[in-house]
């Protein structure tokens, strides 16, 4: 019998360790151990969750109880803190030692916490885990709240709080948010609509020091040209960093992330990583869809089957409510790219669309995003689009070839 321990049980892990116990054609003893207090839940709906659009009740992501009843043993806040290469065996913080003959990574990945003078207050948090989400549920009515980066996260967390009737103001360094998959057009009408919610933006600003009043609890932040603005609570949402100490301290090739090759394998023949925590050519992972096609890739390769993974563009969609937001592959067209863009403003509609050699190669879709998959298919494809250009901005209904 293999014995199959993975060290993290947020989604990829405990998504592979489902997958093994239902897929395994040979018996497998499989042990899935994690930090935190709850396991096996969707991170994706935490901004959900805050919002309090979802309950407790919507927020798992693999059946814990059948995965128990198949075998799988569940460690739940009991983390691994030491690994021995050469003996096979995990330490756990309580002290139990477990041997091995695979070991998987699926650490994830932590907010990153700016260095910001006075950034090592308990008032000051990043959003990642449902304890987050439960302590910022937990917050008196009407805080003032500062979120330092409008990334995905940061808006997720920033709508989130304005639901729940705090009064939030959001810091990013770019001049526009979502500056990794928008343009400044589409995010100009996206920071509109999250203006009609509530939430404040200093843009192309950030803190550059959090001030304690005598408790030590931040109560002002600096920013700006020395401006002052008084604070309850700050979420760091400025991106994530891969979780790689464990791995470092096993002796693991780390660069940006534990580094695998297209099977997975780390530097380490009989250690594997999945999901934020792993490196594959020079990228690190936060979304989704890359992240399953690593453990449908690990699943086959720990079941003695060839499999490769290979990395695909990715869209993007904001998980606000009322908000609909797509995007993906090339934002900011190059020289020799040509760019195709409807926008009607009456509509709050916006659409840009990059084509490269008469390949589509990237698009923005704000409003309307029904074409979404069919422009991600053209671009997964690289279908040639020279003979429907002036009908690609207006989606798939207008490129259909006509029926005699």
């Amino acid at each position: 019998m293999m014995r199959i321990v993975i060290v993290g049980a947020g989604m990829a892990g405990s998504k592979l360790a489902e997958e093994l116990a239902q897929g395994a054609t040979a018996k497998l003893a499989i042990t899935l151990i994690g930090e935190e207090p709850k396991v096996g839940y969707n991170r994706i709906m935490l901004s959900s969750l805050l919002a309090q659009e979802i309950s407790d009740e919507d927020m798992p992501l693999v059946d814990l109880q059948t995965m128990r009843q198949t075998g799988v043993d569940i460690i739940a806040e009991d983390p691994v803190v030491s690994i021995s290469s050469k003996h096979k065996q995990v330490t756990l913080s309580s002290g139990r030692v477990m041997d091995y003959d695979k070991l998987v990574f699926a650490t994830g990945s932590k907010a990153n916490l700016l260095p910001i003078e006075g950034a090592n207050a308990d008032n000051v948090m990043g959003f990642r885990t449902w304890q987050d989400v439960d302590r910022m549920s937990a917050l008196p009515a009407e805080q003032k709240v500062a979120v330092v980066g409008g990334g995905l996260l940061g808006l997720e967390a920033a709508v989130g709080l304005v639901k729940r009737g705090h009064q939030v103001t959001v810091f990013h360094r770019s001049g526009h948010l979502l500056n990794r998959q928008l343009d400044a057009a589409a995010a100009s009408l996206l920071q509109n609509r999250l203006e009609t919610m509530g939430i404040e933006f200093c843009l192309s600003d950030s803190p550059t020091r959090f001030i304690h009043d005598t408790s030590g609890t931040v109560c002002q932040l600096l920013h700006g040209d020395g401006q002052r603005k008084p604070v309850d609570l700050v979420i760091m949402a400025a991106g994530i960093v891969p979780e790689t100490q464990l791995a470092q301290q096993t002796g693991l090739a780390v660069k940006k992330a534990i580094l695998v090759d297209a099977q997975m394998t780390t530097s380490d023949a009989d250690v594997y990583a999945v999901g934020e925590c792993c490196e594959f050519e020079q990228q690190t992972f936060g979304l989704v869809a890359p992240i399953w096609s690593q453990i449908k890739v690990l699943t086959q390769v720990l079941a003695g089957n060839a499999a490769n993974f290979t990395v695909t563009p990715t869209p993007t969609k904001l998980k606000v409510s009322g908000i609909n937001l797509f995007s993906v592959g090339t934002i900011q067209p190059d020289a020799q790219d040509a760019c195709l863009v409807f926008e009607d403003v009456s509509a709050n509609h916006y659409r840009k669309l990059v084509v490269n050699d008469g390949q589509l190669v990237g698009a923005i879709l704000y409003g309307n995003v029904a074409d979404g998959s069919w422009y991600f298919q053209l671009i997964q494809n690289k279908t040639k689009v020279t003979d429907m250009l002036d009908r690609l901005i207006f989606g798939e209904a207008y490129c259909q070839p006509e029926v005699a």
